[in-house]
């Protein structure tokens, strides 16, 4: 979901480090041995995680989301009813190189499958590693669809379709609405708060719509009042935001206070219950999130059920989510392809199919994003807020987004 400090000057320069660390390191890195599924052993997935800098706000409520589907696996008898998945958390402090040499650390301890931060390029020296010891690795939100082609012999792997897909789906939303002129707020401190609006942009002119005006904030900016006015003003017919909280609740207040009467389209970084914060504006709002289907009876309602059995208390944000399924395609990966050997897993990965996560349907094989990318159906969802609740509205994938680059 993800994509922190997305551009290409950086992944170059990112590139750039890690082909260095890998020269210097490499040799230190070898790929922990594969072997068939034997009952009493254990399959190590060694994640690189941000615990104490900026991305743990996203990797701290993903851990627990994997602790949940980790439960849930060993608590029969592990991967195939046999193989318990042990699970090897260390701190990388949202840092490229020392996540490279985090990833050599659990490599050496003997992980056979490496989880890597919610960002893609942050975690591209890491990910490069895992590729070089021939072992899969998976960013656990990263949202760069360019990620896995980034990494060598097809060994990278996404837990989420990307940016691209969201935006398209989010302006043919707005087209099927009638929209016709809208109104974007992006960043540029994250790929994730501007490739998507970016892809929004594009897919929405595709469909006849026009970009009336566009603003750029600063993620921690309190005050969109300048913003929130040329919006209310303007000629726009509807207003895209690729805000997440605390940001988003200091924009929609904003937007209260100028009486804004016109639809705010949002984007699934807002899915936690905090946004309910955000007041009255969000009853003109809906959001493109993933987890459509949390009727009774579906996974997602059964993934909340366990978690709030763990944790005593709701899942804080979808991220937990995310979690969950990540831990779900890894197992189902292995268990497919009968071994814990790193290539046979990472094939095994490619041809998955309808594996059913707590955010729906996850299918990597054939996927029209891109090799590595899940196709997961995004939700439309609307705001309860009398009850703090997300309400769907439709399910669906776009017809068709901006390529990778």
């Amino acid at each position: 979901m993800i994509d922190v400090f997305g551009n290409a000057n950086r992944r170059k320069t990112l590139l750039i480090s890690a082909t260095a660390a890998i020269a210097i390191i490499c040799s230190a890195a070898a790929a922990v041995a594969g072997g068939s599924l034997e009952p009493g052993t254990s399959y190590k997935i060694g994640w690189a995680s941000d615990k104490s800098n900026y991305l743990s706000f996203v990797d701290e409520p993903l851990a627990k989301g994997m602790e949940v589907a980790i439960d849930e696996i060993n608590a029969k008898g592990g991967i195939a009813g046999k193989v318990k998945i042990e699970l090897d958390r260390r701190d990388m402090k949202s840092d490229p190189m020392l996540g490279a040499t985090v990833v050599q650390e659990l490599i050496a301890s003997g992980s056979n499958f490496i989880v890597t931060t919610c960002d893609t390029d942050v975690s591209l020296p890491g990910a490069q590693m895992a590729a070089k010891a021939s072992i899969p690795v998976m960013s656990s939100c990263g949202a760069d669809a360019a990620g896995p082609s980034q990494v060598p012999d097809g060994f990278g792997f996404l837990n989420v379709p990307g940016t691209l897909t969201q935006g398209a789906f989010l302006a043919e939303y707005a087209a099927k609405q009638g929209y016709k002129k809208a109104f974007t707020l992006k960043s540029k401190s994250e790929g994730y708060t501007h490739t998507l609006a970016t892809a929004f942009e594009e897919r929405f002119r595709e469909l006849g719509g026009e970009i009336v005006g566009e603003a750029f904030y600063t993620l921690g900016d309190s005050s969109y009042r300048v913003t929130a006015t040329k919006m209310v003003n303007g000629d726009a017919d509807v207003i895209m935001s690729n805000t997440f909280p605390p940001d988003t609740t200091a924009f929609l207040k904003d937007m209260e206070r100028l009486g804004n009467t016109k639809p705010i389209l949002l984007v699934d970084g807002n899915d936690t219950p905090v946004i309910f914060d955000a007041g009255k504006q969000l009853g003109l709002s809906v959001m493109t999130t993933y987890g459509g289907n949390r009727t009774p009876g579906s996974t997602f309602e059964k993934f909340e059920k366990e978690y709030r059995a763990k944790f005593g208390t709701d899942p804080e944000s979808l991220q937990t989510a995310l979690g969950y399924d990540l831990i779900v395609s890894v197992a189902a990966a292995v268990e497919a392809a009968g071994t814990t050997d790193g290539a046979a897993v990472r094939d095994s990965l490619d041809n998955l199919e309808n594996v059913e996560g707590a955010t729906g349907p996850i299918s990597f094989k054939n996927s029209p994003i891109g090799r590595g990318i899940p196709k997961k159906d995004y939700a439309v969802v609307k705001f309860d807020l009398e009850n703090r609740q997300f309400l769907t509205e439709s399910v669906g994938f776009p017809e068709k987004f901006p390529p990778v680059k």
